[in-house]
């Protein structure tokens, strides 16, 4: 049987509809698979501990008491409105300012001697910026050449890493 078909008769047995054939079925399933056994005590314990808590019912006047202490409907929409004026003015007060600054600073902007120079200072730091990632890149590179127990202690912390990982996770699946 399907795993998912076990979970099924599960789910049966806990709400009793299940036959004696199902019953004996899930009883031998269970004994041959310690993961849906598990899975069975812990449904068992939570459905137990349900069953177990007592029901508990609102007092008489609960709903009054609630509604009573509710806002008004008027007041309510007067917040609302006051809180979606405030957000509303918090994002085009900046927008209006960058509008502005727009407006004034466009004639500086469209010069075509400060449009040319600002594309030659990017230019110019790019080109330092790939000129020194490029030399980082070869002195890495030879340190690498130079040194390759480096390159072996990173294999060995990576192994490390990824084995500690692994019985980590085997340690939180059997403490379930």
């Amino acid at each position: 049987m399907d795993h998912n078909d076990i979970f099924a008769l599960m789910m049966d047995m806990l709400d009793g509809e299940a036959s004696e054939s199902e019953a004996r079925t899930l009883e031998a399933h269970l004994r041959a698979c310690p993961e849906c056994e598990q899975e069975w005590r812990a449904l068992v314990a939570i459905d137990t501990l349900f069953r177990q808590t007592p029901a508990l019912s609102p007092a008489a006047d609960f709903v009054e008491k609630t509604l009573a202490r509710l806002p008004n409907r008027r007041a309510r929409i007067w917040a609302m409105g006051a809180i979606y004026s405030a957000i509303l003015l918090g994002g085009l007060i900046p927008l209006a300012m960058l509008g502005y600054l727009g407006y004034k600073l466009l004639p500086v902007l469209s010069q075509p001697a400060l449009i040319g120079s600002v594309l030659k200072s990017l230019g110019t730091t790019y080109h330092a910026a790939s000129v020194i990632m490029g030399a980082l890149a070869s002195g890495a590179g030879e340190a690498l050449v130079q040194q390759p127990v480096y390159v072996g202690l990173m294999m060995v912390v990576a192994g490390i890493i990824f084995l500690w990982g692994g019985v980590y996770r085997r340690l939180v699946m059997t403490e379930v």
